[in-house]
């Protein structure tokens, strides 16, 4: 099916079709659809490509996102800046708090290694690993 080129314009069209129907739509379609769609309204390319298309919408949709987030990151950061800098010991201690929590560094993290059985007891009644009630 190969053989007509595309214009950088007409694959734009067709990844921005994708996108929207993949990510815009009330009803996000599959990548079968997709395939499937590509063959009825164009026609004129392999599968491989329209799946191409699938892969070129969800980098586009990804950058997208990357780009929204880091809009919205940096006035954050520069409040959590300002925080650090005020004169209240507190407010500083929440603002490293929260650094804290949004680097995942919040949580202790503890390995232990159990020998042994675990004893449980409901009321007067126990029993313990590998034990049945």
């Amino acid at each position: 099916m190969a053989g007509i080129k595309l214009t950088n314009a007409e694959i734009n069209k067709r990844v921005d079709q994708c996108l929207d129907m993949r990510y815009n739509a009330s009803s996000p379609c599959l990548q079968r659809e997709w395939i499937a769609y590509c063959h009825e309204a164009y026609g004129d390319k392999s599968e491989q490509q329209y799946h191409a298309y699938w892969s070129m919408a969800r980098e586009r949709y990804e950058e997208n996102w990357r780009a929204k987030l880091s809009k919205m990151l940096s006035p954050a950061m520069d409040e959590l800046f300002n925080l650090l800098a005020d004169d209240d010991p507190k407010i500083r201690q929440r603002a490293i708090d929260q650094i804290v929590k949004y680097t995942g560094n919040d949580i202790d993290k503890i390995e232990a290694k159990i020998d042994g059985n675990i004893e449980l007891s409901w009321g007067e009644q126990e029993t313990g690993y590998g034990k049945t009630l």
